[in-house]
């Protein structure tokens, strides 16, 4: 069990990963794209639901596109490489301290 909710977490990480690559590459593309995969004011709990399951998997890279959406054209892939380095960084961190937890979890706690 606790195996799969580190592939869970790592498949996660890994999709915010490469929206970012996709932002890089197709930025207007792929910012139509959440747009439209998303309900801007949700009213029942179905499309709350698909906002924060959206939001999981690729929000924090939509929020980086936000962030350089009124920068000039050929600036906009270099901060956004920025924010994909901050946020490898960041990835790699929460990462190894959630596997901790899990790892301690595993050695002292008899489920």
């Amino acid at each position: 069990m606790i195996e799969l909710f580190r592939i869970g977490l790592v498949m996660i990480l890994t999709c915010q990963g490469s929206y970012f690559i996709l932002l890089i590459l197709l930025y207007g593309t792929m910012m139509h794209w959440y747009e439209w995969g998303t309900f801007p004011k949700p009213s029942n709990i179905f499309e709350k639901t698909v906002n924060f399951l959206t939001a999981l998997v690729f929000g924090v890279a939509y929020w980086a596109g936000l962030k350089v959406k009124k920068r000039k054209w050929f600036l906009r892939p270099v901060l956004l490489s920025g924010y994909l380095f901050l946020y490898i960084i960041l990835a790699m961190i929460a990462f190894k301290l959630i596997n901790s937890v899990l790892i301690y979890l595993e050695r002292n706690v008899y489920l």
